[in-house]
């Protein structure tokens, strides 16, 4: 956290202030590291005091649908959301949901920090609708996990597996698809409503990231979880491109810096959270699943990026995108 003096330095004498919202509050802090705290110390610090950011957390300035609305009509400066709330403004971040286009955490996150990723479109389009992409400023979650609700009490491990059960779907275009390439049945609910819907078998199973599901406390309605690897579970930090584009250089390049120092934080930070929660989840009686090599091929085979089925979503979302983060894996 910014010390007190810090803080005093910088309101004091800030010619410019950076309103944020983000959604997540103190008390889940331990689960989804946002590196928001870092970000305002280390902004302040690089700006001489030129810029005070001033961060409101736990969804008091709204909700992750409502928040990238009040940046573009500039009632807020900042805000940091889910990859998959953000597609709602900038179409080509679908891309980063297709299933298995990753091979490990560390190829994401490779990936994303590389100039190739920077120069492409995932920054440009966002820019055109009026925001700027603060590069390295992620917060990643890491790989989303299965849960399987107490109510079926069921261990998957192979796409057979979900057979007949009720799949709590984000709403995106990606998940619809690859949910329905599967035997499950797909149900489209809020995340505010997921809790009570898997509770109450409303819905069986949901694919979220370790860190949400935990803060949410959703963790406790879950008998297994699988950790299947599919895609991952990433947040962003984005700015009014119209209030970043009218800063003088040295305030935009401290706000650069302080997303890159945060976004170091917060990968180093997250890994360790991660590792806990799910040693949490086991004490509390969770079947933590791995897949072994044979079992991932079957999901590969029968979900991945690579059928057919998710090429007009490739064409719709931007092929040119595509294909840079597939090349940038090498």
């Amino acid at each position: 956290m910014a010390s007190p003096a810090l803080i005093t330095a910088a309101s004091a004498g800030a010619k410019h202030r950076m309103t944020f919202g983000h959604t997540f509050g103190a008390a889940s802090d331990n689960y989804m590291v946002t590196g928001l705290s870092q970000f305002k110390a280390a902004a302040e610090k690089y700006s001489d005091g030129e810029l005070e950011v001033d961060i409101h957390e736990a969804g008091s300035l709204g909700g992750q649908n409502v928040l990238p609305q009040k940046v573009l009509t500039g009632a807020i400066q900042g805000c940091q959301l889910s990859t998959g709330n953000f597609v709602n403004y900038s179409e080509v971040y679908n891309i980063l949901d297709f299933p298995y286009l990753f091979a490990s955490n560390d190829a994401f996150e490779s990936t994303i920090e590389q100039d190739g990723f920077r120069d492409s479109d995932f920054l440009s389009k966002p820019a055109s609708n009026g925001f700027q992409v603060v590069p390295g400023m992620w917060a990643n979650a890491g790989f989303r996990v299965l849960g399987i609700s107490k109510k079926v009490d069921r261990v998957v491990t192979t796409p057979d597996d979900l057979a007949g059960l009720k799949v709590r779907t984000n709403g995106t275009r990606v998940e619809d698809v690859m949910f329905k390439l599967t035997s499950a049945s797909p149900v489209s609910i809020a995340w505010g409503e997921a809790y009570q819907a898997m509770q109450q078998g409303a819905a069986d199973a949901l694919s979220v990231g370790l860190g949400p599901l935990t803060a949410s406390k959703i963790h406790e309605t879950l008998s297994s979880a699988t950790l299947y690897e599919l895609n991952f579970n990433c947040h962003i930090t984005t700015l009014s491109k119209r209030w970043f584009d009218k800063l003088p250089a040295n305030v935009q390049e401290a706000i650069m810096q302080a997303g890159r120092d945060s976004y170091a934080f917060q990968k180093a930070e997250q890994k360790k959270a991660n590792d806990q929660m799910l040693q949490l989840w086991q004490e509390t009686g969770i079947e933590i699943n791995h897949l072994t090599a044979g079992q991932k091929d079957q999901w590969v085979e029968s979900i991945g990026h690579q059928r057919s089925e998710y090429d007009g979503l490739k064409d719709a979302f931007g092929r040119k995108a595509f294909d840079t983060v597939v090349g940038l894996q090498g």
